[in-house]
């Protein structure tokens, strides 16, 4: 019967129209796991490199990795448990992409698992750029967002998260370049009246963000790698809690 099942469905598409097929297409294609070598590093301090990594995508508790090529099978691996992941091409190793795991508090309907990297931050806190849906281009090696434009569903969104250190869940701030939910977000400030009334009457933009972290540190913003050490999921469990340099 399920042989059957798929030329069913897209014969059944071909009355409906092209726009209808491609938006079919498009989706099977997103949630269809694409594997590539790889590093994963790990909660516990250690990393290890796979001759298959699964690229990541927002709402998956687990990556299914696969150490050797000739390997029969794949194995799991907890989100929960890795600080993030390396990934490239086989085609192109010196474009090397780097995902962290963000476990974040659900909110508008987003789940716990997210994907993505720091933009900026401070010491108070460090803001991820997390995207639904990621892809690595077969001709050149890089690395972008899948924007997923639905006929009947919305945009994929960009969703930023804001991870406090020794802070178990992320908080979703920013949306599409947006607060959130401005009156929450500005909850997460209230130690710094200005910021928090900024924020609350609407003076204060996501644009602002950098700022908004430098105030709340009391100064200028350290390195990144160094506000890594203390910001990254889960970091208290690691020795460093960063990913290394490429070699």
């Amino acid at each position: 019967m399920r042989k059957f099942l798929v030329p069913l469905l897209v014969s059944g598409l071909l009355f409906v129209g092209m726009p209808v097929m491609a938006q079919f297409f498009t989706t099977v294609s997103l949630m269809t796991p694409h594997y590539y070598p790889g590093e994963v590093y790990f909660t516990d301090g250690h990393s290890e490199q796979f001759a298959e990594v699964e690229l990541p995508m927002a709402g998956k508790d687990k990556i299914a990795v696969k150490k050797e090529e000739g390997d029969k099978n794949r194995q799991d691996i907890n989100a929960i448990d890795i600080v993030g992941v390396k990934i490239w091409h086989k085609n192109f190793p010196d474009k090397v992409h780097t995902l962290y795991y963000v476990h974040a508090k659900k909110a508008l309907m987003q789940g716990a698992h997210q994907w993505g990297y720091p933009v900026e931050g401070s010491a108070w806190g460090v803001l991820y750029r997390c995207e639904i849906y990621y892809k690595i281009e077969k001709k050149t090696g890089d690395m972008s967002a899948i924007k997923y434009v639905g006929g009947t569903g919305p945009d994929t969104p960009t969703l930023f998260y804001l991870k406090r250190p020794r802070q178990d869940e992320a908080t979703l701030v920013i949306t599409d370049r947006q607060f959130a939910v401005k009156k929450k977000v500005a909850e997460l400030f209230k130690e710094n009246e200005n910021i928090y009334n900024g924020i609350k009457s609407g003076k204060l933009k996501p644009k602002d963000m950098q700022y908004i972290l430098n105030e709340m540190a009391g100064g200028e913003p350290a390195e990144m790698d160094v506000l890594l050490q203390d910001n990254t999921p889960q970091v208290e469990h690691t020795e460093n809690g960063t990913i290394g340099d490429d070699e």
